[in-house]
């Protein structure tokens, strides 16, 4: 799906940057370009970090639970 539509870049750039160790909406415009002109896609890019830690931090808890 395509997320920043001003620079062409889509969710799963923006989610190989994230798994690459970006974890913000600045470290993501660094990566892909996303957000970096009218930034009407920045939230969208916020929710994507957001649900990747949260996704993360229940791989987390399973792992120790099943440990």
């Amino acid at each position: 799906m395509i997320v920043c539509i001003c620079n062409n870049v889509n969710s799963e750039t923006i989610n190989a940057a994230i798994d690459m160790g970006a974890t913000s909406v600045q470290t993501v415009r660094e990566a892909t370009g996303a957000a970096s002109c009218c930034g009407k896609c920045q939230f969208k890019v916020h929710s994507l970090i957001q649900n990747h830690v949260v996704d993360t931090s229940q791989l987390m808890k399973q792992a120790a639970i099943q440990g």
